[in-house]
């Protein structure tokens, strides 16, 4: 079976690094099922989006 031309860039480009950044994100810049991490004033805070709701997990140290 062939693959489709999506399927063929895909392969070719590098995966994304996680970024931190400053600041609490709003919904709209979130995109559903992709983890964003941000360092607010309650530390380093990993956020979720899942529909119109916003998720958030705050991480501590190891």
């Amino acid at each position: 079976m062939s693959m489709t031309r999506q399927e063929r860039i895909a392969l070719h480009k590098k995966q994304e690094r996680l970024q931190i950044r400053k600041g609490v994100p709003t919904i709209l810049e979130l995109t559903e099922g992709i983890p964003v991490v941000r360092d607010t004033s309650e530390g380093l805070v990993e956020y979720y989006r899942k529909g119109s709701i916003l998720y958030k997990k705050v991480l501590d140290r190891a």
